[in-house]
Protein backbone atom coordinates (compact mmCIF):
# COMPACT_ATOMS: atom_id res chain seq x y z
CA UNK A 1 0.00 0.00 0.00
CA UNK A 2 2.77 2.25 0.75
CA UNK A 3 4.22 2.49 -2.80
CA UNK A 4 1.10 2.96 -4.29
CA UNK A 5 0.45 5.94 -2.00
CA UNK A 6 3.94 7.72 -2.38
CA UNK A 7 2.85 6.92 -6.23
CA UNK A 8 -0.27 8.56 -5.77
CA UNK A 9 1.19 11.34 -4.43
CA UNK A 10 3.82 11.88 -6.69
CA UNK A 11 1.81 11.57 -9.57
CA UNK A 12 -0.95 14.28 -8.11
CA UNK A 13 2.03 16.48 -7.59
CA UNK A 14 3.50 16.16 -10.83
CA UNK A 15 -0.20 16.78 -12.25
CA UNK A 16 -0.14 19.81 -10.51
CA UNK A 17 3.22 20.81 -10.84
CA UNK A 18 2.72 20.95 -14.77
CA UNK A 19 -0.40 23.26 -14.52
CA UNK A 20 0.98 26.02 -11.95
CA UNK A 21 3.87 26.87 -10.11
CA UNK A 22 5.13 25.14 -7.29
CA UNK A 23 4.61 28.33 -5.46
CA UNK A 24 1.27 27.52 -5.75
CA UNK A 25 0.57 24.43 -5.19
CA UNK A 26 -0.51 22.92 -0.95
CA UNK A 27 -0.15 19.85 0.58
CA UNK A 28 -3.89 20.11 0.69
CA UNK A 29 -3.95 20.51 -3.20
CA UNK A 30 -2.00 17.40 -3.52
CA UNK A 31 -3.67 14.98 -0.81
CA UNK A 32 -7.45 16.31 -2.53
CA UNK A 33 -6.20 15.00 -5.90
CA UNK A 34 -4.95 11.91 -4.81
CA UNK A 35 -7.42 11.15 -2.38
CA UNK A 36 -5.29 10.72 0.73
CA UNK A 37 -5.16 12.34 3.71
CA UNK A 38 -2.69 15.21 4.93
CA UNK A 39 -1.36 12.79 7.73
CA UNK A 40 -0.35 10.18 4.60
CA UNK A 41 1.07 12.81 2.82
CA UNK A 42 3.06 13.54 6.39
CA UNK A 43 3.82 10.18 6.74
CA UNK A 44 5.33 9.81 3.60
CA UNK A 45 7.19 13.61 3.21
CA UNK A 46 8.08 16.29 5.71
CA UNK A 47 6.59 18.48 3.11
CA UNK A 48 6.41 19.69 -0.65
CA UNK A 49 9.94 19.95 -0.70
CA UNK A 50 11.13 17.01 0.06
CA UNK A 51 8.51 15.49 -2.21
CA UNK A 52 10.24 17.32 -5.25
CA UNK A 53 13.97 16.60 -3.95
CA UNK A 54 13.26 12.56 -4.19
CA UNK A 55 11.01 13.12 -7.56
CA UNK A 56 13.83 14.63 -8.67
CA UNK A 57 16.51 12.20 -7.62
CA UNK A 58 14.26 9.69 -8.97
CA UNK A 59 14.53 11.26 -12.13
CA UNK A 60 17.82 11.31 -12.36
CA UNK A 61 18.65 8.19 -11.21
CA UNK A 62 16.72 6.72 -13.97
CA UNK A 63 18.44 8.60 -16.46
CA UNK A 64 21.42 7.48 -15.32
CA UNK A 65 21.11 3.76 -15.44
CA UNK A 66 19.43 4.36 -18.89
CA UNK A 67 22.77 5.88 -19.78
CA UNK A 68 25.40 4.45 -17.86
CA UNK A 69 27.91 5.56 -20.96
CA UNK A 70 28.17 8.30 -22.35
CA UNK A 71 30.25 8.45 -25.59
CA UNK A 72 30.76 11.83 -26.47
CA UNK A 73 29.62 15.90 -24.95
CA UNK A 74 26.69 15.76 -27.97
CA UNK A 75 25.38 12.96 -26.78
CA UNK A 76 25.72 14.31 -22.81
CA UNK A 77 24.03 17.41 -23.15
CA UNK A 78 21.34 15.52 -25.08
CA UNK A 79 20.91 13.44 -22.28
CA UNK A 80 20.62 16.39 -19.70
CA UNK A 81 18.06 17.85 -22.43
CA UNK A 82 15.91 15.02 -22.63
CA UNK A 83 16.06 15.24 -18.52
CA UNK A 84 14.32 18.49 -18.75
CA UNK A 85 12.61 17.95 -21.45
CA UNK A 86 10.82 15.15 -20.06
CA UNK A 87 9.38 17.25 -17.31
CA UNK A 88 9.48 20.78 -19.53
CA UNK A 89 6.89 22.86 -17.73
CA UNK A 90 7.12 21.40 -13.70
CA UNK A 91 11.08 22.04 -14.53
CA UNK A 92 10.10 25.85 -15.96
CA UNK A 93 8.10 26.10 -12.31
CA UNK A 94 10.76 24.68 -9.87
CA UNK A 95 12.97 26.72 -12.09
CA UNK A 96 11.64 30.09 -11.51
CA UNK A 97 10.83 29.28 -7.48
CA UNK A 98 12.42 29.44 -4.60
CA UNK A 99 13.40 25.68 -5.03
CA UNK A 100 15.29 26.05 -7.75
CA UNK A 101 18.56 24.83 -6.01
CA UNK A 102 16.77 21.48 -6.21
CA UNK A 103 16.69 21.41 -9.51
CA UNK A 104 20.04 22.71 -10.31
CA UNK A 105 21.90 20.16 -8.11
CA UNK A 106 19.78 17.61 -9.52
CA UNK A 107 21.17 18.80 -13.25
CA UNK A 108 24.08 19.36 -12.16
CA UNK A 109 24.41 15.28 -10.65
CA UNK A 110 23.75 14.65 -13.96
CA UNK A 111 26.11 16.81 -15.71
CA UNK A 112 28.57 15.20 -13.32
CA UNK A 113 27.31 11.11 -14.70
CA UNK A 114 27.31 12.61 -18.16
CA UNK A 115 30.91 14.27 -18.22
CA UNK A 116 32.66 11.52 -16.04
CA UNK A 117 31.06 8.65 -18.49
CA UNK A 118 32.45 11.18 -21.15
CA UNK A 119 35.85 11.31 -20.24
CA UNK A 120 36.47 8.02 -19.14
CA UNK A 121 35.41 6.64 -22.04
CA UNK A 122 37.47 9.10 -24.53
CA UNK A 123 40.23 9.13 -22.26
CA UNK A 124 42.36 5.76 -22.27
CA UNK A 125 43.78 5.12 -18.22
CA UNK A 126 47.06 6.19 -17.56
CA UNK A 127 46.91 9.08 -20.64
CA UNK A 128 46.62 11.38 -17.99
CA UNK A 129 46.46 11.39 -14.07
CA UNK A 130 43.52 11.44 -11.85
CA UNK A 131 43.65 14.86 -10.70
CA UNK A 132 44.05 16.08 -14.50
CA UNK A 133 41.21 13.69 -15.15
CA UNK A 134 38.75 15.19 -12.15
CA UNK A 135 39.53 18.44 -13.69
CA UNK A 136 38.09 17.48 -17.03
CA UNK A 137 35.09 15.86 -15.59
CA UNK A 138 34.49 19.01 -13.78
CA UNK A 139 35.25 21.42 -16.82
CA UNK A 140 32.84 19.31 -18.90
CA UNK A 141 30.30 18.99 -16.11
CA UNK A 142 30.16 22.79 -15.85
CA UNK A 143 29.99 23.22 -19.74
CA UNK A 144 26.99 21.42 -19.86
CA UNK A 145 25.19 22.36 -16.48
CA UNK A 146 25.95 25.94 -17.79
CA UNK A 147 24.57 25.03 -21.33
CA UNK A 148 21.49 23.58 -19.74
CA UNK A 149 20.71 26.79 -17.21
CA UNK A 150 21.40 29.16 -20.19
CA UNK A 151 18.71 27.79 -22.10
CA UNK A 152 16.31 27.42 -19.15
CA UNK A 153 16.67 31.08 -18.43
CA UNK A 154 15.88 31.44 -22.37
CA UNK A 155 12.25 29.83 -21.81
CA UNK A 156 13.38 26.45 -23.07
CA UNK A 157 13.40 27.45 -26.60
CA UNK A 158 13.72 24.87 -29.39
CA UNK A 159 16.62 24.06 -31.20
CA UNK A 160 18.65 24.96 -28.27
CA UNK A 161 20.33 21.42 -28.27
CA UNK A 162 21.63 21.98 -32.06
CA UNK A 163 22.80 24.85 -31.07
CA UNK A 164 24.95 23.13 -28.91
CA UNK A 165 26.30 20.52 -31.84
CA UNK A 166 26.89 23.88 -33.81
CA UNK A 167 28.97 24.85 -31.23
CA UNK A 168 30.85 21.83 -30.52
CA UNK A 169 31.95 21.76 -34.02
CA UNK A 170 32.62 25.13 -33.84
CA UNK A 171 35.26 24.43 -31.31
CA UNK A 172 36.98 21.46 -32.89
CA UNK A 173 36.97 23.75 -36.29
CA UNK A 174 38.71 26.24 -33.42
CA UNK A 175 41.71 23.79 -33.00
CA UNK A 176 42.10 23.08 -36.33
CA UNK A 177 42.47 26.61 -36.88
CA UNK A 178 45.16 26.97 -33.78
CA UNK A 179 46.91 24.51 -35.00
CA UNK A 180 46.88 25.67 -38.77
CA UNK A 181 48.65 28.54 -37.01
CA UNK A 182 50.86 27.15 -35.23
CA UNK A 183 52.32 24.71 -38.09
CA UNK A 184 52.86 28.38 -40.59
Amino acid sequence: MSNLTTKAIKESFFTLLSKKSIDQITVRDITTLCGVSRNTFYYHYEDITALLEEMMTEMVDELIEKYPSIASLEQGVEVAVEFVLQIKTAAMHVYNSDRRFIYERSLMRLCRHVSKTMVTSAVPEGKVTDEERELLINYYKCMCFGFIIDWCDNGLKPGYAENFKKLIELRKNLFGFLLEDLSE
